[in-house]
């Protein structure tokens, strides 16, 4: 489907106006987005994906050569108790392995879209808060990762939201980042020797951030160069070309 809408043949979807390609709606959705990049990233080996996490959202993730993603689960519907009686519904939900003994890491992933600061904090302290009611202090390590809508200065997106969090009396352990540093740590993994299958996945995903609008321009003079062997009889017809 990804290439299908990449390549303009996935037709048109009806709306209560008019109808809208697939292209326009992917630019539009933060769960397509979602759903087509974390879906891939979990395909890859479970180191390579924790680089590109790391990479991603800093050293609030700790520093592991060993990891193997145990279960990644969508839009988890996770019960409130309380005066609210409801649910929350992060958008992913990773479950690692890390490390030789091994130690659990669990990552809460709210994604949003645009550039725009859209991550707010009751959504993160409810997030966290329905998690915690359901697993207690099971001893396993709990971020909550949130990527996307975090404005162009993230940090100060963060400490505001930190502070909002820290005054209606909560702890969240929290890395964030948009979606532009997820490319660049996809890029920089690009970069090394991969095989091909790493390779097609990864393509995968610079394809989706790509139909989202998160890309990086490249200037010929970072293009690789390529040379080519000089051929006589190509230049000998080039100057009897009249």
């Amino acid at each position: 489907m990804l290439h299908a809408v990449a390549g303009r043949k996935a037709g048109r979807l009806q709306s209560e106006n008019e109808p809208i390609s697939w292209r326009a709606a992917f630019r539009m959705s933060e769960d397509l987005l979602t759903a087509s990049v974390f879906s891939r990233l979990a395909y890859l080996d479970g180191a390579v994906l924790w680089r590109i996490l790391r990479r991603t959202f800093g050293p609030g993730l700790p520093d592991f050569r060993v990891a193997e993603l145990s279960e990644i689960t969508f839009w988890p519907t996770w019960l409130e108790s309380g005066e609210t009686d409801g649910t929350v519904e992060p958008d992913a939900f990773l479950d690692f392995k890390l490390g030789d003994p091994a130690i659990s890491m669990k990552l809460i992933v709210e994604a949003k879209f645009g550039t725009y600061p859209t991550q707010y904090a009751d959504q993160w302290v409810r997030q966290w808060t329905a998690y915690r009611e359901a697993n207690g202090d099971d001893g396993n390590k709990v971020v909550l990762a949130a990527i996307g809508g975090l404005g162009k200065n993230v940090e100060a997106t963060v400490d505001k939201i930190a502070k909002e969090i820290s005054a209606l009396g909560h702890e969240i352990e929290v890395v964030a980042a948009g979606w532009d540093r997820l490319l660049t740590a996809i890029e920089e993994e690009r970069a090394k020797p991969m095989g091909r299958s790493a390779g097609r996945i990864v393509d995968d995903i610079v394809t989706a951030l790509g139909l989202a609008g998160y890309q990086h321009l490249r200037l010929l003079g970072d293009m690789p160069y390529q040379a080519r062997p000089w051929n006589p009889i190509a230049s000998a017809s080039l100057r009897n070309f009249k």
